[in-house]
C-alpha cells in the first residue's frame, strides 16, 4: 500500500479547488484515490457502497466515501483531473502541480508544467530551480539496479541435541551467554559465513531447542581440563573470519568475564560432560584459516612433530618413546653335571641353608 503525501498540492494549492467527484459518474473501480486530507492510496480500488476498498497484495484497507475527492483509473488520469483544477495563468498554480507530478514519478509532466510556469513569470525562482533540477535529473544515468539480497537456504530443523547439563547452567547460557553471542557473533556465524561453529538466531519467546542446540555448539569448543583457556573464550577476543578486530575487545571486557565464568561453572557443576559424545566433532584450524574454531571436547590433538636427523637425512615424524629392549632368557645348559659340583654338598648336608 503507499500513501503519497500531496498537502503542497491539495492543501496548499489544488485542494481548496479539487471537488469531489460529480455524484452522476461515480467511479467504482480505479487504481489511484486522491483524499481530501491530502494523501493519496494506490492499489486495486473499488467502491462498495459507502466506502472504498483499497487493495494491495495481502493488505486491505476501507475507506469512506466522504473522505475522498475522487477514484481515479490511473495516475494519467488523476493527472488530467488535477491539471483541470488549476489556473491556466497563474506560475505558482504551475508549479504545485509540477511539484505534484514529480512527487509522483510523472518527471515528463513535472518538467512540462515547471518550464509553463516560466513562460508565464521568467523570473519565477522556485520555478528556475525546479526546471533546472528535473533536467539535470532526466540527463543523469539511469541508477543501477538494487543488489539482490542472498537469501540463506532454509536448512530442515535437526532435533535437540540431549546435551546433560544442570538446570542452573542451562539458565546461565539463555539469560548471561546466549544474549552476547546473539550481539558479537550472530551476525557472521548464523549466516552461514562463520565456518564450522554454527549459531541460529534466538528472538524473544523463541523456541527451546534453538537455545539447546546453540549451547550444544557452544559446549563443543570449551576446554574440561583448561576451561580458562577454551577456544570458545580465546577466539571471542582474537580477531578471526577476516574482521579487523575481534568480536570482544580483550578479557577486561564484562562480556568476556561473563562468558568466562560460565564456562568455569558448567565445568565445575557437570562432571558428565567429560562422558558426552555426541557432539560433533571438528578439526583443528590450520595456519591462515580462521574458518574453524577451535578443538572440541573429548578430540585430542596430535603431538608435536620434531625433524630427527638420521645419517644426514631430516625427517619429520613425531617424537615418541622407543620401546625398551626385551630381556633375553638365559639358555639352557646341556652339558652334563659335575659330581664334585659344591651345590649337591650344600643341599645334602646343609638343606636349611
Amino acid at each position: 500500500m503507499r500513501f503519497s503525501l500531496v498537502g503542497a498540492l491539495l492543501t496548499a494549492g489544488l485542494g481548496g479547488v479539487l471537488h469531489a467527484q460529480e455524484p452522476g459518474n461515480p467511479r467504482d473501480k480505479g487504481s489511484v484515490l486522491l483524499l481530501k486530507n491530502g494523501l493519496a492510496m494506490e492499489g486495486a480500488i473499488e467502491r462498495i457502497g459507502v466506502q472504498y476498498c483499497v487493495r494491495r497484495g495481502k493488505s486491505e484497507v476501507w475507506i469512506a466515501t466522504e473522505k475522498a475527492v475522487r477514484l481515479c483509473a490511473d495516475w494519467n488520469d488523476a493527472y488530467a483531473y488535477a491539471l483541470a483544477q488549476i489556473k491556466g495563468d497563474d506560475a505558482n498554480s504551475r508549479v504545485r502541480l509540477a511539484r505534484w507530478c514529480h512527487l509522483h514519478h510523472l518527471p515528463d509532466k513535472a518538467l512540462d508544467q515547471a518550464r509553463a510556469a516560466l513562460i508565464l513569470q521568467p523570473d519565477h525562482r522556485e520555478a528556475k530551480l525546479l526546471v533546472r533540477q528535473l533536467e539535470r535529473a532526466a540527463l543523469a544515468p539511469a541508477a543501477k539496479p538494487a543488489p539482490t539480497m542472498t537469501t540463506i537456504p532454509h536448512q530442515p530443523s535437526e532435533p535437540p541435541p540431549s546435551v546433560d547439563v544442570s538446570f542452573e547452567t542451562f539458565v546461565g547460557f539463555t539469560t548471561r551467554v546466549q544474549p552476547i553471542l546473539m550481539n558479537t557473533c550472530a551476525n557472521c556465524h548464523a549466516t552461514g559465513h562463520g565456518g564450522k561453529f554454527h549459531l541460529e538466531r534466538v528472538y524473544e519467546n523463541g523456541r527451546k531447542t534453538t537455545t539447546q542446540r546453540n549451547l550444544a555448539r557452544v559446549a563443543a569448543f570449551i576446554d574440561l581440563d583448561r576451561p580458562a583457556i577454551s577456544p570458545f573464550l580465546v577466539r571471542a577476543i582474537t580477531a578471526h573470519g577476516g574482521a579487523p578486530i575481534p568480536p570482544i575487545k580483550d578479557r577486561s571486557a564484562r562480556a568476556l568475564q561473563a562468558m568466562q565464568q560460565w564456562v568455569l561453572e558448567t565445568v565445575a557443576k557437570n562432571p558428565q560432560l567429560r562422558d558426552y559424545r555426541g557432539l560433533q566433532k571438528l578439526q583443528t584450524p590450520s595456519h591462515g584459516d580462521d574458518s574453524k574454531f577451535g578443538v572440541p571436547i573429548g578430540q585430542k590433538t596430535k603431538a608435536p612433530t620434531q625433524p630427527i636427523v638420521s645419517r644426514g637425512v631430516a625427517s619429520t615424524e613425531p617424537m615418541s618413546p622407543r620401546p625398551m629392549p626385551t630381556a633375553r632368557p638365559m639358555p639352557v645348559a646341556t652339558s652334563p653335571a659335575d659330581d664334585w659340583d659344591a651345590l649337591h654338598f650344600n643341599r645334602h648336608y646343609h638343606p636349611g641353608r
